[in-house]
């Protein structure tokens, strides 16, 4: 027995190892670092302006400042209020923040001065565009330093720094080392590709008044907005993509420039940057749905049976994240009305977006409710949809290449690895940059293989070789009579007349290599929610030895590998 001393005794090294033990656990425990997702402001910012912070983690505000920074000034912004996730703050009138300048914005730890945010946004301080006048009101000539009037007397005040701009076609003015903090460096940053050579040739479907620049970093970003703004670019954009390693920046383009014309002259004068177009992108689905089925009664599902997916028992809950990017999504639909569905709009301000049929149609073949008539491959699976297409002029839907990286970015940062992409376009060495980066860091991105004809060329991002291309087949296992061919081609699955989810209620027949994406998706899922660990070229390796050969033996150019077989889940 013990004695009472002895109880006590160890009732104390008792507390004392569970105190030692909380302390570790604590200490030891990883904490969310806070993100700042957006800062509710277009454009530049005036001293004295109100700017909403948003983003999540952001804790209470004691021992934290929010801060502009660059390579020479740090200035604290006064804040109004501070919450979790929003934080409202005002830009000071402070005199070392120079108009035009592009600053960093985040979140700083007081005690140690360190930034604390994973994330911090680019902010431009408005340039001062106000006559320039002397002591005595008298217009200053920006040139000279003097008067304009009259009275040709010395000015008592220096002119206000104004970032120049030139003529287009002429030679951009050096800029004082003390204006561009943080110079890029002119040997390419790791990791990026070097910039494709400069053609004159007329650019593929794409922006015609803007172009997309990379950066290693935001600080090399801000300071490349700071030179381009002063040669007549227009920042209309910037932002930092912690997944993919490097900072997007969208720029609009000088009068009179065009976009052939501005990536030859901006590949040249800055080696170490990588420029292309904001090449637009298409979802890949056919015009009309075939005539003959759309009067049937009942729908007629041939698809599972075909790649012989096992019907998953009401008990089987395969727990893995699936990333869309697409149009918006009809959250209302019966099928998708009660699914574990996340998204997020990356559309340019001001654009109108497309109709939720196509993104509809493709979340519903992922995860569409099993008591509905648009049962899903894998209804457990949490969705997350990124909307990037818009609608433009005679009701063309497109997204950008932009809104594309961001919305990648995005999904990393959420922890999802597998990622479907029923869109198509031109190649793009930005995309490129993308789908690599992506790939590194564990995410299998699954793509259409398009829809432009059996003796068309490759199209992106699917005939890049970090991409799983996917191509469609009908219930006969023929190819899709319009589906792309070519040695890019990874897997065949079911794009014909298949039935998914339409906007609104009910549903219809598609064909398309978009709808053949979301099959290898699903089966990439399954797999992941089996083996966590699996790396992506694994992946890849099982999906392909495990397709039913088609055509051609071995892997050919009408269907890749094969037929997907998807693995057996739960």
């Amino acid at each position: 027995m013990f004695r009472p001393l002895q109880i006590a005794g160890l009732v104390a090294a008792s507390l004392c190892l569970a105190a030692v033990a909380s302390a570790q656990t604590s200490t030891s425990a990883p904490q969310n670092p806070p993100r700042i997702l957006g800062v509710g402001v277009m454009g530049c910012v005036e001293p004295g302006d109100r700017i909403s912070v948003k983003g999540s983690n952001f804790g209470r505000a004691g021992g934290k400042s929010l801060i502009l920074k660059d390579s020479y000034a740090r200035v604290e912004l006064p804040i109004t209020r501070w919450t979790d996730r929003s934080i409202l703050a005002t830009v000071p009138r402070a005199s070392n923040l120079v108009p035009g300048n592009w600053y960093q914005l985040g979140i700083e730890e007081k005690r140690s001065g360190k930034w604390t945010s994973a994330q911090r946004r680019p902010l431009q301080i408005c340039a001062d565009e106000r006559p320039q006048v002397d002591a005595s009101g008298n217009p200053i000539n920006p040139d000279r330093g003097q008067p304009a009037g009259p009275d040709r007397r010395p000015s008592s005040e220096p002119p206000r720094r104004v970032p120049p701009r030139n003529t287009p076609g002429s030679t951009p003015p050096e800029r004082p080392s003390v204006a561009t903090p943080g110079t890029p460096p002119q040997t390419p940053p790791a990791g990026l590709p070097a910039p494709p050579p400069a053609s004159g040739d007329a650019l593929p479907d794409q922006e015609d008044d803007e172009i997309l620049a990379i950066t290693g970093s935001l600080n090399e970003a801000t300071a490349l907005a700071q030179q381009l703004t002063g040669q007549g670019y227009a920042v209309r954009s910037l932002q930092e993509l912690p997944v993919l390693g490097f900072s997007l920046m969208r720029l609009g383009l000088p009068s009179g420039e065009d976009v052939p014309s501005a990536l030859g002259t901006l590949r040249q004068a800055f080696p170490a940057t990588l420029f292309d177009a904001n090449t637009l992108y298409g979802p890949q689905a056919s015009a009309k749905p075939q005539r003959h089925l759309q009067a049937a009664a009942e729908p007629r599902r041939y698809a599972k049976a075909l790649i012989g997916w096992p019907e998953l028992s009401p008990d089987c809950r395969l727990e893995v994240d699936v990333g869309l990017i697409d149009t918006a999504v009809d959250r209302s639909h019966p099928a998708l009305r009660d699914r574990n569905l996340m998204s997020r709009n990356f559309l340019t301000s001001g654009l109108k977006p497309a109709p939720p049929d196509h993104g509809t149609a493709v979340a519903s073949l992922i995860v569409g409710d099993p008591a509905s008539s648009a049962k899903g491959l894998i209804p457990s699976a949490r969705l997350y949809a990124a909307a990037i297409f818009g609608l433009r002029e005679n009701n063309r839907v497109v997204g950008t290449t932009d809104a594309i990286a961001r919305a990648v970015d995005w999904l990393g940062q959420e922890g999802v690895r597998i990622v479907n992409l029923s869109l198509s376009g031109s190649g793009n060495q930005v995309m490129r940059l993308t789908v690599e980066r992506a790939r590194d860091s564990g995410m299998i991105l699954v793509a259409a293989a398009g829809n432009e004809g059996p003796n068309a060329a490759p199209v992106f991002p699917a005939g890049y070789e970090s991409v799983l291309a996917v191509t469609a087949v009908d219930a006969a296992l023929q190819p899709y009579s319009l589906a792309n061919r070519g040695d890019y081609i990874d897997l065949a699955a079911p794009g014909v007349d298949v039935w998914s989810a339409r906007s609104g209620k009910g549903g219809r027949y598609s064909s398309g290599t978009s709808f053949a994406a979301p099959f290898v998706a699903a089966s990439a899922a399954v797999v992941l929610a089996l083996e966590p660990d699996i790396a992506p070229q694994a992946l890849q390796s099982r999906l392909a030895e495990q397709a039913r050969d088609l055509g051609t033996p071995g892997r050919d150019s009408t269907f890749g590998w094969g037929l997907l077989q998807p693995a057996a889940g739960c």
